[in-house]
């Protein structure tokens, strides 16, 4: 059996991803498990859709009750094989499994900063209880390896999504009348949570140097931390009325159904499934090349891939797709092709195959 340990209250784009990973592993009757924290959305998820969920309360890294629960569950349910998708999970496991339990450790990493150089961080990072590093991006791969981590335990395996989830266009003209946008208005979407790194600040700074004259408005759909601090520079920057920050929604299929542009200004992102989304529903993309961005996105054939930061050339990618229908079906067509690449059913068999090379046919229940 397969035990998935995420320590996320919140359900982000790493959550989706775990969710879509147990969904695919089940259709080849792989036995799994999900450890998370109680009452959580993916506990939720899980258990609305008949996935094994053991709830454990993991208060931070260093939780003894926590790694000890987990150590006993290992013992208890005969698991073969622990996966990791969060920092904290990750230590976690690490205290749960050294020098008791020979189960192999798999860790996904969906972060682009560089693990910290202290005593603590060297012994996560490098400990021989780790057999290999899930990174969803080469960008990550590249940062690993630059901390010293063997590149022959790291194995990129890119984040993917269901495009069928966006084979057909969401009803969306209800969004239209609740968010008072005019008909003929051209709708440029940012999908992320409102914190520092997804910086939206650098994209109001765009948006406030935009010149088209074509009527548009900028939806931030996300909530977080930064949101009166946002508002305040789209007030101070006289773009106040072009801007619609629509709080936390859960309809995306719709939203990206309402949108003509699709932006993410990011400064650090794994890979950044918004985007894959949004190519996925047939959308031109201006964006950074922010940690793992690039990687998805081919400049000047369905996105304007722009530096870190720079709201001019943001301003002037948007500038050029607001001001032209034929440039923005042009790119939106090439990103719907190019988007199969990332397919979350290659995600589920590229880590199925990792999963195989330590356990055999075992993986499959055999001797369980």
């Amino acid at each position: 059996m397969i035990l998935h340990i995420n320590t996320s209250r919140e359900w982000r784009g790493g959550e989706q991803q775990l969710y879509y990973l147990v969904q695919g592993l089940a259709n080849f009757k792989i036995p799994q498990m999900v450890v998370g924290q109680p009452n959580s959305p993916l506990e939720t998820k899980c258990k609305e859709n008949g996935y094994d969920f053991f709830p454990i309360e993991m208060r931070g890294e260093w939780d003894r009750k926590a790694y000890k629960n987990i150590r006993s569950l290992c013992i208890s349910k005969n698991i073969k094989l622990i996966h990791t998708h969060t920092a904290h999970a990750h230590t976690l496991a690490l205290l749960a499994k050294r020098s008791h339990l020979s189960i192999p450790l798999i860790v996904s990493r969906r972060v682009d900063f560089k693990p910290k150089s202290s005593f603590f961080s060297r012994w996560k990072y490098q400990h021989p209880a780790n057999d290999y590093y899930l990174p969803v991006s080469q960008k990550i791969k590249e940062i690993m390896i630059g901390s010293k981590i063997a590149p022959e335990r790291i194995i990129t395996v890119y984040s993917g999504i269901d495009l069928k989830r966006f084979s057909k266009s969401a009803p969306h003209e209800y969004l239209r009348e609740e968010f008072h946008i005019p008909k003929k208005c051209i709708v440029i979407g940012n999908v992320a949570a409102l914190v520092d790194h997804k910086d939206q600040e650098t994209l109001l700074s765009a948006i406030a140097k935009m010149r088209t004259n074509v009527d548009f408005r900028l939806m931030i759909v996300g909530d977080g931390k930064l949101e009166n601090k946002l508002k305040n520079q789209a007030n101070q920057l006289g773009i106040k009325d072009k801007v619609i920050f629509t709080g936390y929604r859960k309809d995306i299929p719709a939203l990206l159904s309402l949108f003509n542009i699709f932006t993410l200004t990011s400064k650090e992102e794994g890979l950044g499934t918004s985007v894959l989304d949004a190519m996925a529903s047939g959308l031109p993309i201006v964006a950074t090349n922010g940690g793992g961005i690039g990687e998805m996105l081919d400049h000047n054939e369905g996105a304007y891939v722009c530096s870190v930061g720079d709201s001019e050339s943001i301003a002037q990618g948007l500038d050029k797709l607001v001001g032209s229908e034929e440039l923005r079906t042009k790119f939106g067509t090439f990103n719907k092709t190019s988007v199969k690449r990332f397919s979350v059913t290659k995600t589920v068999e590229k880590t199925k195959l990792i999963y195989y090379s330590f356990l055999g046919d075992s993986l499959y229940g055999e001797g369980t």
